[in-house]
Order: C-alpha cells, then sequence, then structure tokens
C-alpha cells in the first residue's frame, strides 16, 4: 500500500518576508501604511486583492488619519482648557472657605474652632479628637442644638488637660436626638486659602496646610474681615 503524505497548507513563497502583525500598541499612521504595503507585496498573485478590498484599507486609514487628527485637536482644547482652568482656579488665593473636612491645625494660639452643620436639631452629641496616629485625645460633651451651621471651641488640650503638640488632628461628632436616633452632622473645615498645589495636575487648595478638594467646598467669601463663611 502506497504511503499517505499529509497535506499540509503553506503560505505562498514569493521572496519577501511575510507581514508582521501589529503589537498591543495602537496602530498608528505609519504602521497602518507598513502593514498594507507588506499586505500588497505578498498578496498571492493567483489570487490578487480586489479593488472592493483596497478601497475599504484605503478608507480605514482615512478614518484613522482623521481621528488621529481629532486627537491632536482634543489634547490642544484639554490643555487650555486646564490652563484657564488653574488660572482661574488662582483667585481662590485670600477667599475664605467652608469646606467638607474633618481636620484641623492646632497652634501657637492654644484653641481651635471646630466647625460643624447638623441636618437636623439633636439634643446631645459627642466630640472626638484623634492625632495623627489614629490616638484618641481629646472627647467632648455638648448639649442640644438646632439645625445648621455652629461651631465648638477646643482647648487645645488632651483627656489629662495637658496642651498638645502643635499639629493636625482629625476630629468626628455621633448627635443623637431626644429619642436616641442618630443625627447627621458634617464636619467642617473653615479659613482663608492660604496656598494652591498645582503638583498632581488638579488645583488643590489649602487651609493652614491642610488640603481641600475643590468639590468639598460648600461656601465663598471674600475673605475681608467681618464677612461670614
Amino acid at each position: 500500500m502506497d504511503e499517505i503524505i499529509p497535506v499540509v497548507d503553506t503560505p505562498l513563497v514569493t521572496g519577501q518576508p511575510a507581514p508582521t502583525a501589529p503589537t498591543d500598541e495602537a496602530l498608528g499612521e505609519e504602521a497602518f501604511l507598513r502593514l498594507l504595503t507588506e499586505q500588497l507585496q505578498n498578496q498571492d498573485p493567483l489570487d490578487p486583492m480586489k479593488n472592493e478590498e483596497f478601497v475599504a484599507q484605503l478608507a480605514q486609514f482615512s478614518s484613522l488619519e482623521q481621528l488621529f487628527g481629532l486627537q491632536a485637536t482634543m489634547e490642544a482644547v484639554y490643555l487650555g482648557i486646564a490652563s484657564m482652568n488653574n488660572a482661574s482656579m488662582a483667585t481662590l488665593l485670600g477667599t475664605d472657605v467652608v469646606a467638607l473636612g474633618d481636620t484641623v491645625h492646632l497652634d501657637e494660639s492654644g484653641s481651635e474652632s471646630l466647625h460643624f452643620e447638623a441636618a437636623s436639631s439633636f439634643s446631645q452629641a459627642t466630640i472626638t479628637l484623634t492625632d495623627e496616629s489614629g490616638r484618641v485625645v481629646q472627647t467632648l460633651e455638648i448639649g442640644g442644638r438646632d439645625a445648621g451651621a455652629f461651631e465648638v471651641e477646643w482647648d487645645g488640650t488632651d483627656l489629662d488637660g495637658q496642651r498638645l503638640e502643635e499639629g493636625d488632628y482629625t476630629f468626628s461628632i455621633e448627635a443623637t436626638d431626644a429619642d436616641g436616633q442618630p443625627v447627621a452632622v458634617d464636619t467642617l473645615i473653615t479659613g482663608i486659602v492660604d496656598e494652591m498645589d498645582y503638583s498632581t495636575g488638579t488645583p488643590q487648595p489649602s487651609i493652614q496646610g491642610v488640603s481641600v478638594p475643590l468639590e468639598d467646598i460648600r461656601r465663598l467669601t471674600d475673605g475681608t474681615p467681618g464677612a461670614q463663611p
């Protein structure tokens, strides 16, 4: 019996290297043209690319070229908007702001005001202050408050009545109504914007070294004496 030799499909040898597949990176104009040229050079002479296929690939190249042009335009627009945004954010310097936040900077003055805003009235609340390591340094019990903004003065001392070191401290509050049900109270930070940081690519205002995300700012005033935030 004659030996059966299996048939294996092999690419047509034309003396030219086979077209290389695109990498995982985005296919650019130059790579697209190179791939199309190699495809034409290595096509089967007995079954050449039809005109319709060639026109379709040229149309793809035209679309690709337009997309690259659109991308460049959008990048220029983005840079322009970012530049204007950065310039406008600089006007926040010297502005008095009220923002969501839970950090207060204790300085040599010896006391700090803790600011809050209650969604509804409550009958009692406990304020807890912690240092940068998360250790509880002080708790303050306060009486009832009406709905709205209010502040509580902290003398800068710890649980033992000792003066705490200068630095940043975090504060939180748990409030309940007359029935013992929890009442939502937001912690706030207030002060004049004394710095604008652009290092992250997004303008980041700061109050006494405490960063304030732009989306957390609730109210602005002009920072003049007597102005109320």
